[in-house]
């Protein structure tokens, strides 16, 4: 990865020593290095938390912001995964109430039978979650009434007759894994470039670390590795151990930020018949539009013009009464997802997520896959298979704050 594809660090020096000692070293400040990070400080256990870029900055601040069970995985019959998500749903609004936000989404219907399904089966979602700390009282389940749906700009002239609320919650990730890493003790060495490890007697002992900020070098020592670094898993196996074995494919999907459009007060999940659920979310003062498909080979890649024609062409056929093409773009993000390989497309695979012991070195702990939602059970999982402590406060124990502000969009 070319190093101007990184974010350029901030000024000012480390402080930290020239050499560093820890009982796990954890190689990916995103999502899943911040969870495990947080879940190692419960158990009173050191670690280093090490990023090529900063807390939060990589792939974990580009997803769709929703802390789900997956709605989608009714179609897909996944639903061992959706309940995961569900209960992982009430422990996040448990520990982050601050980063957190319940909504009730529509999903509109195109005729009567359809609108059937829909009620049967986000009757099943909500009963299955329906585990809800804090839930709104004004906000309602089920049947949206035709009233309220009929006031909705994004139901003139569309295919819809009609829509179903469910549950789920609104969060902002890239601030919320940053209240992770600040929930811990780690050793923090964001903007360290990992440049070679030391082994001996099938471990890794030691890693040479090179400071972006002014060039200078650090040697940490471990007892336990962890690579938890989403998309760009492969690529440093590659560089580092000389791998060519491919564990996982990579997905892009994009969002689109317009203005706010008055009357769109709740976020709308639309079902496409081919690809992913087309988001529609008013937040932030602004509405959140997604998300697309493109198999793509590395975790930094740029929109393409497809991607964004894609996302129009699905506007335009499904609320064509909102002139999308003449509302100004105000963001655009793409973020990676990384999916656990296998054969067919990437849309039918799942975001189940592996913890692979290294075959080559004994204390090498891979991290594959996974999704915003159930990153803190993987982590709570993988933290007590390292250090053989469980801690019943993961899922009770409030999150600090970063920086001690309301989180804002970026």
């Amino acid at each position: 990865m070319p190093e101007t594809a990184w974010p350029a660090p901030p000024e000012g020096l480390c402080t930290l020593p020239r050499t560093l000692d820890a009982d796990i070293a954890i190689l990916g400040a995103g999502i899943h290095g911040a969870a495990l990070a947080r879940e190692l400080t419960l158990r009173g256990v050191s670690c280093a938390l090490v990023d090529r870029g900063e807390v939060g900055g990589g792939t974990s601040q580009w997803s769709s912001q929703l802390l789900h069970g997956g709605i989608r995985y009714m179609l897909t019959g996944d639903i061992a995964q959706m309940r995961e998500g569900l209960a992982e749903r009430a422990n996040w609004a448990r520990i982050a109430p601050r980063r957190c936000r319940w909504e009730a989404f529509w999903m509109p219907h195109r005729f009567w039978g359809e609108g059937l399904a829909h009620r049967f089966g986000i009757g099943l979602y909500d009963h299955w979650g329906a585990d809800r700390p804090d839930w709104p009282p004004h906000l309602t389940l089920g049947k949206v009434p035709r009233a309220a749906f009929e006031a909705d700009p994004r139901g003139a002239r569309s295919p819809f007759r009609g829509a179903t609320a469910y549950a789920d919650l609104i969060t902002w990730d890239r601030e919320l894994t940053r209240d992770l890493a600040a929930s811990s003790q780690a050793l923090r060495l964001d903007f360290h470039e990992p440049e070679a490890f030391g082994d001996a007697g099938g471990e890794l002992k030691t890693l040479r670390l090179r400071d972006r900020r002014d060039g200078s070098t650090r040697a940490l020592s471990a007892r336990r590795w962890v690579v938890a670094l989403g998309p760009w898993t492969d690529g440093a196996l590659g560089q580092w151990f000389g791998e060519t074995r491919k564990r996982l494919r990579l997905s892009s999907g994009i969002h689109l930020w317009f203005d706010a459009v008055p009357g769109c007060d709740r976020p709308w999940a639309i079902r496409r018949p081919k690809g992913r659920i087309l988001f529609v979310i008013p937040r932030d003062g602004l509405l959140q539009v997604g998300t697309t498909e493109r198999e793509v080979e590395d975790g930094w890649v740029p929109i393409v013009a497809s991607e964004r024609a894609e996302l129009f062409e699905a506007l335009e056929a499904n609320l064509p009464a909102i002139p999308w093409r003449q509302l100004p773009v105000r963001a655009e993000e793409l973020g990676v997802r990384p999916l656990v390989a296998a054969d067919g497309q990437t849309t039918h695979l799942s975001r189940e997520a592996v913890l692979e012991r290294h075959a080559r070195f004994a204390n090498l702990t891979l991290v594959l896959g996974g999704k915003l939602t159930t990153a803190r059970a993987l982590m709570d999982r993988l933290a007590t298979d390292l250090t053989g402590l469980h801690c019943p406060a993961s899922t009770t124990e409030p999150l600090s704050l970063w920086d001690g502000q309301p989180a804002q969009i970026r």
